[in-house]
């Protein structure tokens, strides 16, 4: 009786909208499961209800053709069978709705703690994930509305930029980031990129003094290697001078150590990251570098699979409410430049691009080939924060991994 109610009910456009997404075709047994399907593609097609008898029509004409007669007497029964049922009121759907939910999941992580029990391997990531894909969404009319209080609205503007930059040419013309903003930085290799976000967060007036808490995944060169160039950059002093004032130096990196975190995560996914950040709850995460972090899906292109992993990127900064910055390679096209935007990074002339607030090329031009030069263009191409584009100069110290004015 019960999914009787509710397929009735899901006929309505405005009911089907405020509960999209809370429930799949799974939570119905039998025929029921297969009217709901039918139900999703008429309310993604059509801006209006659907009657029962252009349920039947739609069922059994335009999206299953193929069924037999014998199928479509029993859909047509089932039909009649709905029409004598009563609807619910709203309130008494909303908590049918919730429980058949619940039942769901309950048996999702059934089945996965059962092959478990049984022998599997031990992998809980996927009843996290049953968890977290079918965690109940709040309906519609109960999701808080942006404030019209301008006080309060300036409040909440300021805190999306928390975290200054520590260059007063991002100071001046960015702020800074804070949570869920999501910014990319790419370069050529050899360029600095590693250096630049070591220097964001680890030279003086970073994130970390700040007192962020600054969670780092590294997957290109050893985590150990990106913890000496933040102690590089802290104390100022090349790693022999370190070696040399060892107990100095020690001292000095105390002083921000406990906010600066760096984890080696050469095989970790999306997911992975996901679940990190909700256990620590870091303010900012640096993933380099993101385009080799794995995520879940069968991709066509390598385009297509970079713009997944950036959208989950995303939606890591906004759930999470911290600030992510992403580290990638930029093309061929930026090479020996100092004036390089979006469209050059390396895979994805948009893609990537469409996920960001903010957009960092890092150009390096070598006009003499025996000299390196110091000089670095910070290409501004996509700025959602202040508007702000352009390439101010700044000047790259390697030796203690500092950018400086």
């Amino acid at each position: 009786m019960i999914e009787k109610q509710i397929i009735k009910l899901l006929l309505e456009k405005d009911f089907y909208n405020k509960h999209k997404g809370q429930i799949a075709s799974s939570v119905f047994d039998g025929n029921y499961g297969s009217l709901f399907s039918t139900i999703e593609k008429a309310h993604e097609e059509y801006e209006q209800d659907i009657s029962l008898d252009d349920l039947y029509s739609l069922h059994t004409t335009k999206y299953n053709p193929a069924l037999t007669r014998a199928m479509k007497i029993s859909i047509s029964e089932l039909i009649e069978d709905i029409k004598e049922a009563e609807k619910p009121n709203n309130k008494i759907a909303e908590d049918i709705i919730k429980i058949l939910q619940e039942r769901d999941i309950a048996q999702k992580i059934a089945v996965e703690a059962t092959e478990i029990y049984n022998g599997a391997p031990a992998n809980f990531t996927n009843i996290k994930n049953i968890i977290e894909q079918f965690e109940i969404k709040k309906p519609v009319d109960e999701v808080d509305a942006v404030t019209d209080n301008i006080g309060e609205l300036l409040n909440q503007l300021q805190d999306t930029t928390k975290w200054k930059f520590n260059l007063n040419v991002l100071k001046e013309n960015v702020g800074g980031i804070g949570p869920g903003n999501f910014m990319i930085v790419f370069a050529r290799p050899e360029t600095g990129k590693t250096a630049f976000w070591v220097s964001l967060v680890a030279n003086q007036d970073g994130f970390a003094q700040q007192g962020a808490k600054v969670h780092a995944f590294i997957n290109e060169e050893p985590a150990v290697r990106t913890q000496m160039r933040a102690i590089n950059c802290w104390t100022g002093y090349t790693k022999q001078e370190i070696i040399d004032n060892i107990k100095e130096s020690h001292e000095l990196w105390s002083e921000i150590k406990d906010n600066i975190k760096m984890l080696d995560v050469v095989d970790w996914s999306m997911d992975d990251i996901s679940s990190h950040c909700e256990k620590y709850k870091p303010d900012i995460i640096i993933i380099d570098q993101l385009d080799k972090v794995n995520i879940k899906g069968n991709f066509a292109r390598t385009d297509e699979k970079l713009r997944s992993v950036y959208t989950n990127a995303r939606e890591i900064a906004k759930k999470h409410q911290c600030a992510v910055i992403a580290i990638s390679q930029a093309s061929a096209d930026a090479h020996n430049r100092h004036n390089i935007s979006f469209d050059m990074m390396e895979n994805s002339k948009t893609g990537k691009a469409a996920e960001a607030d903010l957009i960092i090329g890092i150009g390096k031009k070598q006009i003499d080939p025996n000299v390196i030069p110091k000089e670095r263009a910070l290409c501004i191409s996509k700025n959602k924060i202040t508007g702000f584009h352009g390439d101010p100069f700044v000047i790259f110290e390697a030796e203690t991994s500092r950018y400086i004015n």
